[in-house]
């Protein structure tokens, strides 16, 4: 048996991987095409799950369409393998989401999330909860390697969008390495179903100032120039040019509380993020 199965190598899945190759833990890890020594495997075309080995803990790195994709993904995967290790058996489901569905400022880990927002994926996260007794990370910004957040000014192309990101500039992350981190810190843990069973928020404690890290786009400029002939935006802003918009931390408002996570946890963040400087992360 496994002690850990990676559902999905991809961003994280990568960073989570390699770093249970530096602690020697004996995992197992799939991507749809089954590259780099991985199990090919995909959940529509996997009816019994029954490619995917034993292990002591899953981490689902991908959203599941609902309830429904959620029950069929845990029960097929224990009804298989329970054939071999008993009724017993009974894995720790870690599953990824967002913290996309938490309205509330700021939103805690007791934050009850949006669920017309998060749709299906919070109708998964409640599955594997409720049902399974897991562990749901809802994960802020994901950034890291050539996932740069100054990279992601081209989400906004125009001016309506620039304006609507205006009203709420803050911005939370939380780099792959420490996801992966937090990660490892769950499943190594032998009281890991009494501890991290539930929904944890997960970001590195800060808040960034989301015009601060686009602004150096030309275009985001352009469109600034223009948002600031508007005497609402010039409001908003309590600025008449460029130059005099506040901005930094100080600017924006901490909507994710994540530190009932790191306390428990009893670790902290160690990739933060700095604009214009390159990712301390080395693997």
């Amino acid at each position: 048996m496994k002690s850990v199965l990676v559902l999905g190598q991809g961003f994280v899945g990568k960073y989570l991987v390699d770093l249970l190759e530096s602690r020697g833990i004996d995992y197992a890890s799939t991507t749809t095409s089954g590259r780099d020594g991985t199990i090919k495997w995909c959940i529509a075309d996997d009816t019994h799950n029954s490619t995917l080995p034993a292990a002591e803990s899953i981490v689902v790195t991908f959203p599941l369409q609902g309830k429904v994709e959620a029950k069929r993904l845990t029960t097929e995967y224990l009804n298989h393998h329970r054939k071999v290790h008993g009724d017993t058996y009974n894995p720790f489901w870690v599953y990824l989401g967002s913290t996309r569905p938490f309205k509330e400022t700021p939103s805690t880990c007791h934050t009850r999330p949006d669920l017309v927002t998060g749709g299906p994926r919070v109708e998964a996260e409640e599955y594997i909860i409720n049902t399974c007794g897991g562990c749901v990370l809802n994960l802020a910004g994901l950034w890291g390697g050539d996932r740069v957040p100054e990279n992601w000014a081209r989400f906004y192309g125009d001016k309506d969008k620039l304006r609507n990101r205006l009203r709420d500039r803050s911005l939370h992350l939380i780099h792959g390495a420490d996801v992966a981190r937090v990660i490892y810190a769950i499943v190594s843990n032998s009281d890991k179903a009494s501890q991290f069973a539930g929904r944890w928020l997960v970001s590195d404690e800060m808040v960034y100032d989301a015009l601060q890290i686009f602004i150096g786009a030309a275009h985001i400029q352009g469109y600034l120039e223009e948002l600031l002939e508007e005497a609402e935006v010039r409001e908003m802003l309590n600025a008449e040019k460029i130059d005099d918009i506040e901005m930094g931390s100080s600017a924006v408002t901490k909507r994710i509380d994540a530190s009932h996570f790191w306390s428990r946890l009893q670790l902290k963040p160690k990739y933060l993020y700095y604009v214009g400087q390159p990712d301390a992360y080395r693997p």
